[in-house]
C-alpha cells in the first residue's frame, strides 16, 4: 500500500482528504495539534527520514487570513509579514526539500495555493480586506511548485493546487454575495478536490509537473 504524507491533516481540508484516501493509501497525518512543527528543519528533516518510503506528499497546512483577528496590540506588520512567510512559504519549502531528499521513491507533490494566489481578491465582498501579506505568501506558493518542478522534473512531480473558498458555516449574505461571482453558483465543498487529488496520487498524471490546477467553480473566469 502506497504511503502519503498530509501536512495540515487535521485542518478543514485536510481532514477529510485524510479520510478519503485512507480507503486506498496509508496516511501519514502531520500536524500542529500532533505535536509538529514545519518551520523546524531539524524536525521536519527527521519526519522525511522516517518515512523514506512515502510516495507522495500533501502540503495542506499554512496560516489562512484569519490570523489577522489574533493579532497582538503591538505586533507590527514585519510582524505579521513573518508569520506568514513562516507558515505558508518557509515551511512549504522544507516539506518539498526533504521529501525530494529522502523520498528516493518518491513521485509527486502536492501543494496548496489559494485562488488568491492568482487573482487579487474582490475587497468588496468582505467586512475587511483580505490581509496582503497572507495573499503574497499564496503567490509564493506557486512561484516555490514552479521553481521545484524544474529543478527536480526528472525525479518527482510538483503540481500546485489553486482553489476556491470551501463552504464553512459563512453567513447567508456573505454566501449570497460571493456566488453571484462563480459561474457553478455555489463554493467549493472539499469533496469537489477528491478528483483531482485521486490523479495526481496516480500513474495517470505522469506527465503533469509544475502546473497550478484552478478548481474554483469558474470564479476566476470573469
Amino acid at each position: 500500500m502506497k504511503k502519503i504524507i498530509i501536512t495540515g491533516s487535521s485542518g478543514l481540508i485536510g481532514k477529510k482528504i485524510s479520510s478519503y484516501l485512507k480507503k486506498k493509501y496509508k496516511i501519514i497525518p502531520i500536524d500542529f495539534k500532533l505535536g509538529h512543527d514545519l518551520n523546524d528543519e531539524y524536525q521536519v528533516k527527521e519526519i522525511f527520514k522516517k518515512n523514506k518510503d512515502c510516495s507522495y506528499l500533501i502540503n495542506l497546512h499554512g496560516l489562512n487570513d484569519h490570523i489577522k483577528k489574533d493579532r497582538k496590540k503591538n505586533e507590527s506588520n514585519k510582524d505579521i509579514f513573518l508569520k506568514y512567510s513562516l507558515n505558508n512559504v518557509y515551511s512549504l519549502y522544507l516539506t518539498n526539500k526533504y521529501f525530494i531528499n529522502y523520498c528516493k521513491k518518491g513521485k509527486g507533490i502536492i501543494n496548496f495555493a489559494s485562488l488568491y494566489g492568482i487573482n487579487s481578491p474582490k475587497h468588496f465582498l468582505y467586512d475587511h480586506p483580505k490581509d496582503i501579506f497572507y495573499i503574497t505568501s499564496k503567490y509564493s506558493v506557486i512561484g516555490l511548485t514552479k521553481y521545484f518542478a524544474t529543478l527536480y522534473g526528472k525525479k518527482v512531480n510538483i503540481n500546485c493546487i489553486v482553489n476556491g473558498g470551501i463552504i464553512n458555516n459563512q453567513p447567508n449574505t456573505f454566501l449570497k454575495a460571493i456566488t453571484t461571482h462563480i459561474p457553478k453558483g455555489r463554493m467549493m465543498k472539499v469533496s469537489d478536490l477528491f478528483g483531482i487529488i485521486e490523479l495526481l496520487c496516480s500513474d495517470k498524471s505522469e506527465y503533469m509537473s509544475g502546473s497550478p490546477i484552478i478548481i474554483d467553480g469558474g470564479y476566476s473566469s470573469w
